[in-house]
């Protein structure tokens, strides 16, 4: 027998989602999350375009409600780093770091996304010592000192909004002509005035031995040094699969490719949240993709039973 029915794969609101279906449908269900259950949601400020939060939600107060609510109806969670999935006959087996091995018939991965970095001289190195990647979680620490933001897309203009509350200055660095943030966003940076944005900038390293000290820049081919006291990179994100490179097929984009119905190609196999393919990366979209997979799965299994 199968020591659960259904294993999720991440503990963001796709997979707590999922959790949440699968256990309201009477299945023996398991989620194995590396980090916090909650997922990325739990290091953001302030979520504005959830639904039915008309003035926005703390990321922990909704993904910890996420959490409550899926073990409310018997989700099982377990806090460990997921190193392999192998395909057996019938059932699927899924090794953790921690030793534990675990066999289901159905699969949803729902690891999300970790930040993606620079790949600049020096980031490595004064990551932790004035580079970070989560302003809520680390931001705190740059009160009244400048702070340089890399990326203008929405992660990197609600970072540096938040920082400007807190920090003397924030330089926002954009390589594109223009942000691509959303309008609101845009407008709320405008009307900042301890913020400045450098579009068409890129960064070319992080200066500074044993703390930040600044970061070297260059703009229109011509390169120049700012001197800020941290650096906030929001350059996009990277998908958690690693671990699943000959299990199922990957997109170019390292992705885990679905159908409509959050099904990959091996049968019991689905995918949800920012680690599927062509996931537009929001919160909603996430449940949406949840809920489905977790249908998907639960079909799955009555034909098995």
């Amino acid at each position: 027998m199968s020591d659960f029915d259904a294993v999720i794969i991440g503990g963001g609101p796709a997979g707590l989602t999922a959790g949440l279906y699968l256990c309201r449908g009477g299945w023996r269900t398991l989620l194995i999350e590396k980090e916090v259950v909650g997922g990325y949601i739990m290091n953001i400020e302030l979520i504005e375009n959830y639904p039915g939060f008309p003035d926005g939600v703390v990321g922990s107060q909704l993904g910890m409600e996420m959490k409550n609510q899926a073990e409310k109806y018997g989700l099982k969670t377990e806090r460990s780093e997921v190193i392999m999935v192998q395909l057996t006959a019938g059932d699927k087996m899924i090794s953790c770091a921690s030793g534990m091995v675990y066999t289901a018939p159905a699969v949803v991965i729902a690891g999300g996304s970790v930040p993606k970095k620079l790949g600049v001289p020096g980031e490595n190195k004064l990551q932790g010592s004035g580079v970070f990647y989560c302003a809520f979680c680390d931001g705190g620490q740059y009160a009244d000192r400048a702070v340089a933001v890399c990326g203008g897309g929405d992660s990197g203009a609600t970072g540096a909004l938040y920082m400007a509350k807190i920090a003397s200055k924030v330089i926002i660095i954009e390589a594109m002509p223009e942000l691509t943030a959303t309008a609101v966003l845009r407008d709320r940076i405008k009307e900042n005035p301890k913020i400045e944005v450098r579009c068409g900038t890129k960064v070319n390293a992080v200066l500074g031995e044993k703390q930040v000290e600044g970061i070297e820049i260059e703009e229109k081919g011509k390169k120049s040094q700012l001197k800020v006291d941290g650096v906030l990179v929001h350059v996009g994100v990277d998908p958690n699969t690693d671990y699943l490179d000959g299990v199922v097929p990957l997109d170019k984009q390292g992705r885990v490719a679905v159908n409509e119905r959050m099904e990959t190609e091996v049968p019991g196999i689905f995918a949800a949240g920012d680690i599927r393919s062509d996931s537009p990366g929001q919160v909603a979209a996430a449940v949406g993709d949840g809920a489905t997979a977790a249908i998907s799965a639960q079909q799955y299994l009555q034909k098995l039973a």
